[in-house]
């Protein structure tokens, strides 16, 4: 896997179909919900807060060529231990995020023919996930070219909605007033919600060795992804509120296709934006599983993970890509995905708080790149900040799982250290 295959326009794709994926077709809707017209603060905020961690991955995936991502910046910078902690916390996100999208896919679909029979959405739902991971099981060169022809797709969708809503909306003050109807509060609950919609850009940071010149284009690559999704969400958001009152907002479970028919807007684009909200959730599974299993791996390349998990043919971890899709399948089951979803959101937080601590230390020991961040050291900083208000915004549920899932990974990784340390010995 280490000959360069995908261009740093496919890498990108991978990045946006993470990032303009099934979140922007859920999210806006209850992040309007609870901050009214300030949803549009709420994800400029967290377009911020994305640029800060997008830099310190630019930086990092230039100077640490690595399948780990997340995981390998955290270990190298600062040791096996947290670097373990970073990549278990990562693996059970992507996991989970894959099987809460795949539920949303299984939804949506069977909305179409007016049914929600629970058996019908397992189903459909573990063949979608068989069918992801034999997509990815087939190499990263098959996965990117359908990710640019997916990702195109979904981005004209959402440029048709943004458009007619400009033709269809009401652009008058009382459907962007009072900008705060819940206090400034409201942002930052929003802004954590909201931040999931963006974090999938730090997938690219996993195809650093797979992608030509990768040093140099994929931080290009990171950042072309965050800023036309941040153009794209700021402008869908502006017209969800021109089409719709805001207080009419967070009871659908497709909020853009209620806002359409709230306007007035011709059905056939109410269709074309439902079609393209499931393209969506399978660019978003389809990059999911790409970094999981990237991660792992690295992970069992750096003797933390068992050794068969390193199982590779052509472009493609297969043992890796089944670990995951297996795990992915296996959080179908869990019950109450929403309460566990918590835990993931404090995983994907607390990783990308240790990017602005990794960015320092990285300048402290003068590792070469192609890349530094800008307005070192206030930028990076300020994004272990933000992070940290982002983190303990999601709530003491959110905060108390996520201590458990840590405190799991420290067991698991003190026996993965004894059992390597019988085998060495």
């Amino acid at each position: 896997m280490s000959k360069p295959r995908i261009s740093m326009l496919q890498a990108a794709s991978i990045g946006l179909g993470n990032i303009i994926g099934a979140g922007i077709f859920v999210l806006a809707g209850v992040v309007i919900k609870d901050s009214g017209p300030g949803a549009i603060i709420a994800f400029a905020f967290t377009a911020f807060l994305a640029m800060t961690v997008a830099f310190n991955s630019a930086e990092l995936s230039s100077k640490i060529i690595s399948h780990g991502g997340l995981y390998s910046f955290t270990k190298v910078t600062m040791g096996d231990s947290l670097g373990f902690l970073v990549g278990w916390l990562r693996g059970i996100s992507y996991a989970i995020a894959g099987a809460a999208v795949t539920l949303g896919f299984s939804s949506y679909l069977l909305s179409f023919f007016h049914s929600q029979s629970e058996f019908l959405i397992l189903a459909i739902s573990i063949i979608f996930l068989i069918a992801i991971m034999a997509v990815d099981y087939a190499g990263i060169s098959l996965v990117a070219k359908i990710e640019q022809i997916l990702v195109f797709v979904t981005t004209a969708g959402l440029v048709l909605f943004i458009i007619i809503s400009f033709l269809y909306g009401k652009w008058t003050p009382s459907h962007f007033t009072p900008i705060l109807p819940h206090g400034p509060m409201s942002i930052v609950e929003a802004a954590s919600l909201a931040f999931f919609a963006y974090s999938g850009f730090n997938t690219i940071a996993t195809l650093t060795p797979e992608v030509e010149n990768g040093s140099k284009n994929v931080p290009k690559a990171i950042m072309i992804s965050l800023v036309v999704s941040t153009v794209l969400y700021i402008l869908v958001v502006l017209g969800m509120l021109a089409m719709m009152p805001w207080r009419l907002y967070g009871v659908s479970a497709d909020p853009l296709v209620s806002a359409l028919s709230y306007s007035g807007a011709p059905l056939f684009v109410s269709v074309a934006v439902s079609v393209v909200a499931l393209i969506a959730t399978v660019t978003v599974t389809l990059s999911l599983v790409v970094a999981g299993s990237r991660t792992l791996l690295q992970m069992s390349e750096d003797g933390l993970f068992p050794k068969w998990i390193e199982g590779k043919g052509g472009d493609s971890p297969k043992r890796a890509v089944i670990i995951i899709g297996a795990l992915a399948i296996l959080s179908l089951f869990l019950g109450n995905l929403q309460y566990i979803a918590l835990a993931s959101n404090f995983g994907v937080i607390f990783s990308y708080s240790l990017t602005g601590v990794a960015v320092v230390i990285i300048r402290k020991r003068n590792l070469p790149g192609k890349f530094n961040s800008p307005l070192f050291p206030y930028l990076p900083i300020l994004s272990v900040f933000l992070s940290a208000v982002i983190m303990f915004a999601l709530g003491t549920q959110a905060l108390y799982l996520g201590s458990l899932m840590i405190l799991t990974g420290i067991i698991v990784y003190s026996f993965q250290v004894r059992e390597h340390k019988v085998q060495s010995s």
